[in-house]
């Protein structure tokens, strides 16, 4: 087999990660989740605002989660201190802040976070990283794969 059939081979073996994405405008949305495709992971559902976000990461039990910080009503640092509570999954934040909300989406649980405008490769990067990271548990110590 030659080199590329193998690595198309390994690529068709290995899970593709299941993303969850979170941003209320839509032609960001729409950029990172042909981003998110491109670098090989399965969009799973998209969320514009955090009540639908938490109400998603419930239901369907993503592997990771890109969230973004600024989000209408509650924001991204509220809608992941939910999710960490309720059904606990990796967390990449994206903000095009550089204040201390991100400090504050770190402590409520967000693994990353990537500053506007991502770029597919930082993108890919940190999919990976919190990928290989074990999934997190919740306050019971069930973990939040299905």
């Amino acid at each position: 087999m030659s080199e590329d059939a193998d690595s198309k081979q390994a690529q068709r073996e290995t899970p593709r990660p299941r993303v969850m994405l979170v941003e209320d405008e839509f032609v960001v949305s729409l950029a990172l989740k042909m981003q998110l495709e491109a670098v090989g992971c399965e969009v799973v559902g998209t969320a514009d605002n955090a009540d639908s976000a938490i109400e998603m990461a419930c239901d369907l039990r993503p592997d990771v989660i890109l969230m973004d910080i600024g989000l209408p009503g509650k924001n991204g640092v509220c809608a992941t201190r939910e999710i960490m509570a309720r059904a606990p999954t990796r967390i990449v934040m994206v903000t095009a802040y550089g204040d201390e909300r991100l400090q504050q989406a770190l402590d409520a649980g967000a693994l990353l976070a990537l500053v506007k405008p991502v770029l597919e490769h930082q993108l890919k990067q940190a999919i990976m990283k919190v990928s290989a990271k074990p999934a997190p548990e919740s306050a019971s110590g069930e973990t939040s794969e299905a």
